[in-house]
């Protein structure tokens, strides 16, 4: 009960709860834009037989996006994704950080 109160009265749980909040937001929105993305993507493909390639980088960076907050979010890493760290490349593959690996 007491670990219960002095997390309570923790600045650090306040501060992460908020952030929390807004990389929730965060993952709607990216998730919208997925969705978008996704229908241009179909959209590009039934008119020229082919994916475009720069739809296909954005989608690949707001999936990354989406990814690393996910992590954040569920506690994998303390790590806060964009505007924290750098947004993800167009052509960034799925890693983990270093300091992720033993998590």
């Amino acid at each position: 009960m007491n670990a219960f109160i002095d997390n309570l009265c923790s600045a650090d749980f306040w501060l992460r709860l908020v952030y929390v909040v807004v990389f929730a937001i965060a993952w709607q929105v990216a998730e919208v834009a997925i969705a978008v993305i996704t229908l241009i993507q179909i959209g590009y493909r039934l008119f020229t037989g082919a994916p475009d390639a720069d739809c296909a980088g954005w989608g690949n960076s707001f999936s990354q996006y989406a990814w690393q907050t996910g992590r954040y979010l569920t506690g994998v890493t303390e790590q806060k994704p964009w505007p924290f760290s750098e947004w993800p490349a167009p052509t960034a593959r799925w890693t983990l950080r270093s300091e992720d690996e033993s998590a």
